[in-house]
């Protein structure tokens, strides 16, 4: 069995859109407001470690079907974690 570390990120659920919006008295005549928005099927997970294998490679990020098949695979043994739990967080502040 090849071994598998996934990661789950749940910020990928959303995404930034920029819209332009009528503005009263501003030179340009619009303005540009940002929005949150739902994506319709979200890479969440994000493959940490793998071992052995051609399909898959660390830093590929992957949707619910995906991870849903390679948990029910014979052939890869899958560990899931949150946020953090798999990467250090290297930032110095």
């Amino acid at each position: 069995m090849k071994k598998v570390q996934i990661e789950y990120d749940g910020s990928m659920k959303q995404k930034q859109v920029t819209k332009k919006v009528k503005a009263k008295g501003s030179t340009k005549g619009y303005m540009s407001e940002r929005q949150m928005v739902p994506v319709k099927d979200p890479k969440c997970w994000e493959i940490i470690t793998i071992e052995n294998s051609i399909l898959y490679s660390p830093g590929q990020r992957l949707t619910k079907k995906q991870v849903e098949s390679l948990c029910h695979s014979a052939r890869f043994e899958v560990v899931i974690g949150g946020t953090g739990q798999f990467t250090p967080q290297r930032s110095r502040y």
